[in-house]
This record gives structure tokens, C-alpha cells and sequence, in this order.
């Protein structure tokens, strides 16, 4: 089967995320993957040499959509778009093309939750109109959480029949799943956190955290933040307002996180909200307990409703507290087995041939 992805860049983000790992694992299996890039940036993504990547030459959206036209009549049997501009995109491409291959844009955030702190501009009312009827006009919309789907379509105003939810591609079809550590009486707890520092995640409320953790006295909380973005300057400035320099580190971007997660003893996220949430996944398999903002939309179905990690009100720095001084006296209990069962479903070969089978369909309906 031929597949067409569609992203604004390679670089870094976690729809591209999502696009190289599935390209890798749709290729390994025998299948033709090509991905058009609207922006040629500098990636941390490895790819397999058999993915064929294809970088826009002239800047201009109608520019990309010619180019993007031309990739598709030689012959693909999807398109698939990553987030909201190359959705758009695509379905502007396949306008001119002559053949009518599967079309599946792809959403991996809440949008109502995303776009309720964006600026109500003129691009932004233009690029959300567009992109409600690029997916209005999709042959299936692919949304990377249940919620986000439920979210989507009130947003958009679809039926829940045109959307489908595929969880993230997050771990290999050979990773292991490490043992969840034994959390000993030690004095000192380094707490880990991984994302873009962007108004998103909201790191300030996770410096709070730990400002409030420092004051209560119980013990050493040490934190420890991977990543890069916007931010990182703002961020790092609060940490000193805050007065726990001593406390918070910032490591920068990672390309394989986790290697570094293994170490530490309990992750923490206070995102306000979500479109699925790699990181929980990956904390998950490293074995360290998780403790997360109950937001839209992903982190509940990644926990199973709290049954793998402690789920806190958004916003709430008193109730996360009270979550990290709960896990470091008496930590979730669950079995390995059940463990490694749930995050069977988050494994690239499980999701690919989700994909192959979402576009096979799609592909009968048009016969």
C-alpha cells in the first residue's frame, strides 16, 4: 500500500512524532511511505532510508499544494494529513488531482481546549473555517484520543461516525516494559517532567509544586524538566523568583528519553490540556509512577481513569502536592501483566495496522 504524509515540518513536535514512527513501521512492513514537508528544518527523528521525504522547493501555500498535487498522481492510496495547515493542504492538493485516494487528516489535540487561548484574528478564524470543512469533506478523521474525538466533533459539528480515535504509535513493537520501581524511604525524590515549554504544559504551575513540596519539609523534591521551546527563558526566570534554583534543572531536548526516565521516581504533568500525551506512555514503560492534570484529553484514557497514575484537577498546585507526598507513602498498586496489556495498545505495529485497515476501507467504499 502507498501512503502520503503530509507535515508542516520534521521538527520535533509530537504529530511529526507520530508521522516518522508510523512511516518507519508502515516501510519495515512492506509498504511505500513518502512524506511531503512544508518547512525544511533540522529533525531529531530518525528515519528509515526506504521513507522518501519530500521537501516543498517554492514557499506559498498554493505552491505546496501544486507540488503536493503532482506527488499524488503518480499514485498513492492515502493521504494523510498531520494537524491543521497540511490537512488543509492535502485536501486543497487532491481538489486538482485527477485520482481520489483515501483522505484522513489527522488531529492530535483538543481543539476546543487549544483554540479557546488563541487570539481571535483573522488567520485564525480563516485557517479554523478552512480547517472544519477540510474535515467535513474527509473521508474519516483519525483523532488520537477518545476525548479529543467527543471534543472534535462538538467543535466541528460531525458526526462521531466520521470520526475514529487511534491512539499515538509511542512504543516499538520490541520495547520492554521495565518493573516499576519500589519506592524506598529516601530523602531525597527527583521528580521528572518532559515536553515543550510552552503555555500548554503549564510548567509554572509544576514550579509551584515544587516551591510548595520545598516548603512543607518532609523531604528533598528535586525536579528535573527535559525539553525545549518558547518559553524556556520565562520559565527558567520563574524558577528563581520562586526561589528553587537549587531545586529545578533544566536539561533540554532528549532524543531518547527513555534512557533518562529509568532514574528518576515519579514524572509529573500539569498540562492544561492535552491531545494524548506521549510522555505518560513512555513513563509508564520505563516503570516510574505518574501523576497527572486530569485534562482534556488524553491523560485519563492513557491512566485508565487513574487506575496506572494518579489523576489531580487542572490547575489545582495543593491537590498535586498532596498526589506526590501520597505516591511516596503508599504508591498505585496493580500487576505488571495488567500493565503491559494496556500499553499494548500504544505499540507502532498495533496503530499501523490500524491505519492499513482504516485505509483499505475507505478505499472499498469508493469501488
Amino acid at each position: 500500500m502507498r501512503f502520503l504524509f503530509v507535515c508542516s515540518s520534521l521538527g520535533g513536535g509530537g504529530a511529526e512524532r507520530v508521522a516518522a514512527n508510523l512511516a518507519n513501521t508502515l516501510v519495515s512492513r512492506g509498504h511505500s511511505v513518502s512524506i511531503f514537508v512544508r518547512r525544511q528544518v533540522s529533525h531529531p527523528y530518525s528515519l528509515n532510508q526506504d521513507v522518501r521525504v519530500c521537501y516543498q522547493r517554492r514557499h506559498g501555500n498554493l505552491h505546496g499544494a501544486l507540488e503536493l498535487k503532482k506527488i499524488i498522481d503518480n499514485g498513492v492510496d492515502g493521504v494523510v494529513g498531520f494537524t491543521d495547515i497540511p490537512n488543509i493542504l492535502s485536501k486543497f492538493s487532491l481538489i486538482f488531482s485527477k485520482l481520489n485516494p483515501a483522505f484522513i487528516p489527522t488531529i492530535h489535540n483538543d481543539l476546543i481546549a487549544r483554540d479557546s487561548v488563541k487570539p481571535l484574528n483573522f488567520r485564525f478564524l480563516a485557517i479554523r473555517a478552512l480547517h472544519k470543512l477540510t474535515c467535513r469533506s474527509a473521508d474519516k478523521v483519525v483523532v488520537v484520543s477518545e476525548g479529543a474525538r467527543v471534543s472534535l466533533s462538538k467543535y466541528y459539528e460531525l458526526d462521531l461516525d466520521a470520526l475514529q480515535t487511534i491512539h499515538n504509535p509511542v512504543l516499538g513493537d520490541n520495547d520492554s516494559i521495565e518493573l516499576r520501581p519500589r519506592m524506598e524511604d529516601k530523602c531525597e525524590v527527583k521528580l521528572v517532567a518532559a515536553g515543550r515549554l510552552t503555555q500548554q504544559k503549564n510548567y509554572r504551575m509544576m514550579i509551584d509544586v515544587v516551591q510548595a513540596l520545598k516548603k512543607s519539609g518532609s523531604r528533598k523534591f528535586v525536579l528535573d524538566i527535559y525539553g525545549a521551546g518558547e518559553l524556556t527563558e520565562a520559565l527558567q526566570a520563574y524558577v528563581v523568583e520562586k526561589g528553587v534554583e537549587d531545586r529545578v534543572a533544566f536539561k533540554g531536548f532528549v532524543d531518547n528519553l527513555k534512557s533518562e526516565l529509568s532514574r528518576y521516581d515519579i514524572f509529573l504533568l500539569t498540562s492544561d490540556w492535552e491531545g494524548f500525551g506521549n510522555v505518560l506512555v513512555e513513563a509508564l514503560c520505563a516503570g516510574i509512577p505518574v501523576i497527572s492534570t486530569d485534562c482534556p484529553s488524553g491523560p485519563r484514557e492513557i491512566l485508565s481513569a487513574g487506575r496506572f497514575g494518579r489523576l489531580v484537577p487542572v490547575g489545582d498546585v495543593d491537590a498535586f502536592c498532596n498526589a506526590v507526598e501520597d505516591e511516596t507513602r503508599q504508591p498505585l498498586e496493580f500487576s505488571y501483566e495488567e500493565l503491559c496489556a494496556h500499553l499494548d495498545n500504544f505499540r507502532e505495529g498495533v496503530v499501523a495496522q490500524k491505519y492499513i485497515k482504516l485505509v483499505e476501507n475507505v478505499k472499498l467504499s469508493k469501488v
